[in-house]
C-alpha cells in the first residue's frame, strides 16, 4: 500500500452527524423505559368506614316477608359505608361480611323479639341463601326444650366486586330492614344493635368498621 493510499484510508473523517443523530434517538427510549413502570394493583393501603346514617326511616320492611311497620319513635340506621383508598387501583374480588348483634342489657327470657338484617347492598336486594338470623334457644331436658327467645343474632355475607381508583373513594348504599320474628314483647329501653362491617380482599388484607342501629323506648318496631 503506497503512502498516499495509508493516508487516504487512516486519516478518513468519520460522519459526526451521524454519531449525534444515533445519540439523540437512544436516550428518549431508555428514559421511557424508566418513567414508565408497571402498573400495580393493591389493597395495602385502604380504610373503610360508616359515613352516613338516616333517622327519618318512618315504615320499615321485614325480611323475607311481605310486613311493613310503622314506627312510633323513629329509629337511627346506617345507610352507607365509603372504601377510602391510597396508592394503587383496586379491582377485584372481597368477601363482605355484615353481622347484627344482639343489643346488650336488655334480657328477653321469654318470646322473641325482631332485629335487623341487611335488605339490599349497593342498591340490589339481598338473596335469603346470603343471610341467616340465629336465635337463643333453651336448653333440650328429656326431649322438651329448643325454644328460640331474645333477639337475633343476623349475618349477611356475600363476594362482591370492588373497584377504587388509586386515592379514590367507593361509597356503598346498605338498607337495613328488620329480622326475626316478634311475639309483641314489651321493650321499655333503648335497643342499641351493634352493626360490624368486615371486608375481606383475596390478597388477606381485611378491614373492618363498627356502628350501631339506635331503636329508642317506644318505637313499636321490635
Amino acid at each position: 500500500m503506497s503512502d498516499l493510499e495509508q493516508q487516504n484510508f487512516t486519516n478518513k473523517p468519520r460522519n459526526r452527524r451521524a454519531i449525534v443523530k444515533g445519540a439523540a434517538w437512544s436516550v428518549p427510549v431508555i428514559a421511557a423505559a424508566i418513567a414508565a413502570p408497571a402498573a400495580s394493583a393493591s389493597t395495602a393501603n385502604a380504610g373503610i368506614a360508616w359515613t352516613a346514617s338516616s333517622s327519618s326511616l318512618v315504615n320499615l320492611r321485614v325480611l323475607d316477608s311481605a310486613t311493613v311497620v310503622t314506627a312510633q319513635v323513629l329509629p337511627t340506621v346506617p345507610t352507607a359505608f365509603t372504601i377510602t383508598n391510597g396508592a394503587g387501583a383496586i379491582s377485584g374480588p372481597a368477601t363482605v361480611t355484615i353481622r347484627v348483634d344482639r343489643p346488650s342489657g336488655i334480657n328477653i327470657s321469654l318470646g322473641r323479639a325482631r332485629g335487623f338484617g341487611v335488605y339490599s347492598y349497593a342498591g340490589v336486594p339481598t338473596p335469603s341463601g346470603t343471610r341467616e338470623a340465629v336465635y337463643q334457644k333453651t336448653p333440650i331436658v328429656l326431649g322438651v326444650g329448643g325454644i328460640e327467645y331474645g333477639f337475633p343474632l343476623t349475618t349477611y355475607t356475600a363476594t362482591q366486586n370492588v373497584t377504587v381508583d388509586s386515592n379514590g373513594q367507593l361509597v356503598v348504599p346498605v338498607e337495613f330492614a328488620l329480622a326475626g320474628r316478634s311475639d309483641l314483647v314489651a321493650i321499655s329501653a333503648l335497643a342499641n344493635f351493634p352493626v360490624t362491617l368486615t371486608v375481606a380482599f383475596a390478597d388477606g388484607n381485611t378491614y373492618t368498621a363498627s356502628t350501631v342501629v339506635s331503636v329508642p323506648v317506644g318505637a313499636g318496631v321490635l
